[in-house]
């Protein structure tokens, strides 16, 4: 049998060989670039105090609790629907059951658990700051908003798990929704991440006379 040269011994191991330089090289740039800039640059100066949105604030407050309550669990079951989703898509038919089972129950304890969160913050944060005139600036206002703007996303992707959503639609077109939702959520999320851990005042927001949010 004649063997082709793209398939023989040598030229593989040359291949092999190529590649390896190829992520080594790499590998030695991206340390050089760290290490330089860390030498480099300058140290960052620190502010002794900064004004906190109150996205930060919440997160902040009654640790470790609200850590997990408002940001560990629905962002793990999101990021859960994420990951299996990718699963899905590639593999479709061949996907694990466990694997559809997990992004189903990961999508209806997201959706219906965001809900909660969401009525929550309504009644207690959203509703005393607009009437009391709290709000901490632009800032303030996207980051709360991105942040409670996730239940739209995570409630689709329930009411989809649950057959409400998209009952007419094939697997395909069930799929792609599911995904875009799943998209969706990421973003406002980050969002919500970006302009909350920003401080509030570059953005116009004054801390005379503020008033806090009791939570």
């Amino acid at each position: 049998m004649i063997t082709s040269e793209a398939t023989r011994p040598g030229t593989t191991n040359v291949a092999t060989r190529s590649a390896a330089g190829v992520v080594a090289a790499v590998a030695a740039v991206a340390t050089a670039v760290a290490v330089g800039a860390a030498w480099a640059l300058p140290d960052l100066p620190g502010e002794g105090s900064v004004a906190m949105t109150h996205y930060m604030q919440l997160l902040a407050t009654n640790q470790p609790w609200n850590l997990l309550i408002f940001m560990a669990v629905p962002v793990i079951l999101a990021e859960t629907v994420a990951v299996s989703e990718l699963a899905i898509l590639f593999n479709r038919a061949s996907t694990p059951s466990w694997v559809r089972s997990l992004n189903r129950w990961a999508g209806l304890l997201g959706g219906v658990y965001f809900v909660g969160v969401f009525g929550y913050l309504l009644v207690h944060a959203v509703i005393p700051l607009t009437t009391d005139g709290g709000w901490r600036g632009p800032a303030d206002i996207i980051a709360v908003g991105a942040y409670l703007s996730g239940v739209i996303p995570l409630f689709g992707i329930a009411l989809l798990e649950f057959g409400v959503l998209g009952r007419g639609r094939d697997e395909t077109a069930r799929l792609k929704l599911h995904a875009a939702l799943v998209g969706l959520f990421l973003i406002v999320a980050h969002l919500a991440m970006i302009f909350g851990m920003l401080d509030p005042t570059l953005l116009g927001w004054h801390t005379a006379g503020h008033a806090g949010m009791q939570m």
